[in-house]
C-alpha cells in the first residue's frame, strides 16, 4: 500500500462547540495516538481527508504539520466516526507508526465469481467479510479476494482457502467459515411435514 499526503494542523480546543464550528467550516476533528507518547488533537480538511481515505481503509498517511519540517509523521486510521444519518465523518482516529515495524490491521474479503450452487437453487450466505493481518504497515493489501466459483450447495470456504501477499500473515482461524451455499429449501421442507403432521394430530383428537 502506497502512501497518501494528508495535511493536519493542531488545535488547542476541545468540546462539542468547537467541533461543531470546526465541522461547519468544512474540516474534522481527529486525534492522533501514539505509542509511549501523548495523543495529539488536530484537524484535516474534509476533502482532502475523502481523497485519501478513498486509496482503503488501510491506507498509509504520511501527515504533514504545517511549518514542521521534522522527522516524518505516519499514521494508519484506527477509527472513524460517522453521522448517524448523514453517515458523514464527524471524528477520526489515527494511530501514529513505524514503517519498519509490523503492526494488525482488519482486512476486508471480497468474493469474487457466482458460486455453481446458485445456478442450483441454493443461496449464498457471506459469513465472514474481514480477518486480522500481521504485516509492514505498506503492505497491508486493502483486499483480501475469495474465489466461490466451485461452490456448490452444501459447499463452504474457509480462511484457509485465502490466499496472502508475501510478508502477510492472516492471524484468523484457518477453520472459520467465510462463505457457504445454503439449500434454500431446508425451511420449507420442515414446514411441510409440521402441516402433514397436523391432520392426523386433529383425527386422533376425534376419534378419542
Amino acid at each position: 500500500m502506497q502512501t497518501v499526503q494528508l495535511s493536519v494542523e493542531k488545535r488547542d480546543t476541545s468540546g462539542k462547540g468547537p467541533a461543531r464550528r470546526m465541522r461547519r467550516a468544512g474540516a474534522v476533528p481527529a486525534v492522533i495516538y501514539g505509542k509511549g507518547q501523548e495523543s495529539v488533537s488536530v484537524s484535516i480538511g474534509l476533502a482532502e481527508l475523502r481523497e485519501a481515505l478513498a486509496h482503503g481503509q488501510n491506507v498509509v498517511l504520511q501527515l504533514h504539520y504545517p511549518g514542521d519540517k521534522g522527522k516524518k509523521h505516519f499514521a494508519v486510521v484506527k477509527e472513524i466516526q460517522r453521522h448517524q444519518t448523514k453517515s458523514t465523518i464527524v471524528h477520526l482516529d489515527l494511530h501514529e507508526i513505524d514503517l519498519k515495524q509490523e503492526i494488525e490491521a482488519p482486512v476486508r474479503i471480497e468474493l469474487i465469481g457466482t458460486a455453481k450452487g446458485i445456478a442450483e437453487g441454493g443461496m449464498l450466505d457471506h459469513q465472514h467479510r474481514e480477518v486480522q493481518v500481521r504485516a509492514l504497515p505498506t503492505s497491508v493489501p486493502s483486499v483480501l479476494e475469495a474465489d466461490i466459483s466451485d461452490l456448490g450447495i452444501g459447499d463452504h470456504l474457509t480462511v484457509a482457502a485465502l490466499s496472502a501477499p508475501s510478508g502477510v500473515v492472516i492471524l484468523d482461524d484457518p477453520s472459520v467459515v467465510i462463505a457457504a451455499v445454503l439449500a434454500p429449501r431446508v425451511m420449507e421442507a420442515g414446514e411441510e411435514e409440521a402441516e402433514a403432521a397436523a391432520p392426523e394430530a386433529e383425527g386422533g383428537a376425534g376419534e378419542e
